[in-house]
């Protein structure tokens, strides 16, 4: 449903958002190795999670990676809409482009209902809460 740069979005934004009550500012290279990415790629993400404002970026030799905190109250869908666009949301799962109500390609009905949820998750769920899960040890961002 998202493409594996989206994914890698949402892990590097929870990390970082994971380290603000810390006031630590993150290098591509810890933001790579905690997600697990290449470090290129990893920077790519960063730049584009920075110009839609999801975290913010300070240049110099103090500089990296970081969330404010007004930051950590945005909801997943903004990173998703940063990286991928809100279309993963409306395309025909079979790559249909004439899939409405009207015209339903054989999975629309059942899949619009998991779209939609999917939708709503990404909607509800913050940023700071997912990373406020990860600081308490819940939940994992790397493989073991």
């Amino acid at each position: 449903m998202i493409s594996k740069s989206c994914k890698y979005a949402i892990r590097a934004a929870v990390f970082i958002a994971s380290r603000a009550r810390e006031n630590v500012k993150l290098g591509v290279k810890d933001v790579a190795e905690e997600i697990e990415a290449p470090k290129a790629f990893t920077a790519k993400i960063l730049r584009t999670l920075n110009k839609y404002k999801i975290v913010t970026s300070l240049k110099g030799p103090y500089g990296g990676f970081y969330c404010e905190n007004h930051q950590l109250n945005l909801p997943v869908i903004e990173v998703v809409n940063a990286i991928d666009g809100l279309s993963v949301f409306k395309e025909c799962v079979m790559g249909l482009h004439q899939c409405s109500d009207d015209h339903p390609c054989p999975m629309h009905t059942k899949y619009a209902k998991t779209r939609n949820a999917f939708f709503k998750s990404f909607e509800e769920t913050t940023i700071g809460s997912l990373a406020s899960d990860l600081t308490k040890g819940a939940v994992y961002l790397k493989n073991p």
